[in-house]
């Protein structure tokens, strides 16, 4: 094996690594949305109800490779972390620990392998 052939190996594989890794972040952002969209329209008061907030969630990509959960609905917060006068109702923090844990299981099933 010449020193090129190995040279190009490598770089196909480090590619292929970051085309996977690339989807691997879609997919647990997409799982973190499910989720957050989920407990929101479980917490609403009339269960078949329309839910802007449920709705303006979205994955966005994070120009340094990542992805971010997003809501550009001002009150989100206020249904998230609560007010003095209205308790908390967190839809995505637990949403990234659901996947968090998840992923953490995975992760650890396939260092076993």
């Amino acid at each position: 094996m010449t020193v090129e052939k190995l040279s190009r190996d490598l770089d196909q594989q480090a590619r292929l690594y970051e085309r996977r890794l690339a989807e691997m972040v879609d997919q647990l952002a997409a799982a973190v949305v499910r989720g957050a969209r989920a407990r929101v329209l479980r917490n609403l008061k009339h269960p078949k109800g329309h839910s802007p907030l449920a709705e303006s969630i979205r994955a966005e990509k994070d120009p340094a490779g990542g992805a971010r959960v997003i809501t550009d609905l001002p009150y989100a917060r206020y249904v998230e972390f609560g007010t003095r006068y209205q308790a908390a109702r967190p839809f995505l923090t637990p949403a990234v620990e659901e996947v968090k844990v998840a992923f953490a299981g995975l992760r650890d099933r396939s260092q076993q392998e």
